[in-house]
């Protein structure tokens, strides 16, 4: 823990240095060098002291109330994005054109590369719960596997279309509040996915290496947690940022009205 805290103010101060443009690549580098390690040697003596019996039933509790309060942590993160996203689309200010999206930002196609994207980690989430079903059923052969290889690659080509999407939009970040929060929101989720998918790799690994079983896998199950909160946040991102307020349902509707989406026609009402 000393180091972590040592390394993370380093970070901080590195992170403020390079924003004022005199950035000091030797302190980043050792501070991501010294967080690194520690992590990883922490992550080491956790697993090994699980192998060796030593976890109670009272401290796999409190290993699943700190998972759950660190995903309700990433939940209020999100939250804050996307309130900021909602106060900028309910009430465009002047400065915005008084519209959203913002004049000049030709917002991605829901219907393309967005809803290929949903289907993958929809899909990821379907093999994952029956990776862990298979499991609790003593199925450590087939099912598991499976369904973690297929999870992993999921991930993996969900990540990869994504740069792709971010290489062919039409805006970049500094374009208005709507490029700003946009890639805020959508680049921390890929960050998250990545982190799934490297904790997906070791979770195969371990389970390669027979360390769960059906009564104790309680890091494979906090693994799938994050990895469902990664898929429902994608879901309601892609919900909200690219098909209503990214103006596709307005247009839409206004079709669908021939214009006058404030009046309902009904060619056979009569006057009264």
């Amino acid at each position: 823990p000393f180091f972590v805290g040592i390394s993370a103010n380093g970070l901080a101060v590195g992170l403020i240095l390079w924003l004022h443009r005199s950035p000091s690549y030797l302190l980043m580098g050792m501070s991501i060098s010294c967080m690194m390690l520690s992590i990883l040697s922490w992550w080491r003596d956790l697993i090994r002291e699980g192998d060796m019996g030593f976890y109670t039933r009272f401290v796999i509790k409190s290993f699943r109330d700190g998972v759950a309060l660190f995903i309700l942590s990433e939940v209020m993160f999100f939250f804050t994005f996307f309130w900021t996203f909602f106060h900028n689309a309910l009430s465009p200010s002047c400065e915005l054109g008084m519209r959203w999206p913002p004049p000049g930002i030709r917002t991605p196609n829901p219907s393309s590369t967005s809803l290929f994207e949903t289907g993958l980690l929809i899909s990821s989430g379907l093999f994952v719960t029956q990776a862990h079903k298979s499991m609790r059923l003593k199925d450590y052969d087939v099912g598991p596997f499976i369904g973690l290889v297929v999870t992993i690659v999921c991930g993996t080509v969900f990540f990869l279309v994504q740069l792709r999407e971010y290489y062919w939009n039409s805006y970049t970040i500094a374009d208005s509040v709507y490029g700003s929060v946009f890639y805020l929101l959508t680049g921390f989720h890929g960050m998250h996915v990545v982190v799934g998918t490297i904790w997906l790799m070791v979770s195969l690994v371990r389970l390669w290496r027979g360390e769960f079983s059906s009564q104790r896998h309680f890091g494979f199950e906090a693994c799938i947690w994050y990895w469902h909160f990664v898929d429902v946040v994608w879901v309601a991102l892609w919900c909200l940022v690219y098909v209503w307020f990214g103006g596709w349902l307005y247009m839409w509707w206004f079709k669908m009205w021939d214009g006058d989406v404030y009046t309902f026609k009904y060619p056979d009402a009569k006057p009264s």
